[in-house]
């Protein structure tokens, strides 16, 4: 399996990735905003999303956004392809970010609450009808 930064011929493949496994209903979505395609495509070409590759296809894609202000990652979306879930391939994407603090918001209505919590993110805040969770390089 290869973990990398997107290469900017994969943007359409990206997209194609997140619309089959990120359904809008999902109640993790924070920010409809999120699902555009433009956006993904846009995070593809400012080398902001990393995917996994098994066999010649994405089995895992996350897009990032580097906070310059308090050197935080801030996690916009994720996906893993079911076939790979468990497996803890999300960690082994995310530590290709590096050091730095890692931030997902989360409605707190969400049942990606629990997911957080399992998979040793700390809740850091709560915030306007959200959950800031945090995940730090192990």
């Amino acid at each position: 399996m290869k973990i990398t930064i997107a290469d900017s011929w994969l943007g359409n493949d990206i997209v194609f990735f997140f619309q089959n496994n990120i359904q809008e209903d999902n109640d993790g979505i924070s920010n409809r905003e999120f699902l555009c395609p433009d956006g993904a495509l846009a995070a593809v070409r400012r080398r902001q999303v990393i995917v996994a590759i098994d066999d010649n296809q994405i089995v895992g894609a996350l897009r990032f956004y580097p906070r310059k202000s308090d050197q935080t990652i801030s996690l916009y979306q994720f996906a893993i392809r079911p076939s790979h879930r468990g497996q803890g391939l999300m960690d082994k994407m995310l530590q290709i970010l590096g050091e730095y603090p890692i931030e997902v918001t989360c409605p707190i209505i969400s049942k990606m609450n629990e997911y957080y919590e399992k998979n040793s993110w700390r809740l850091k805040e709560e915030k306007t009808g959200s959950n800031i969770w945090e995940w730090m390089k192990c």
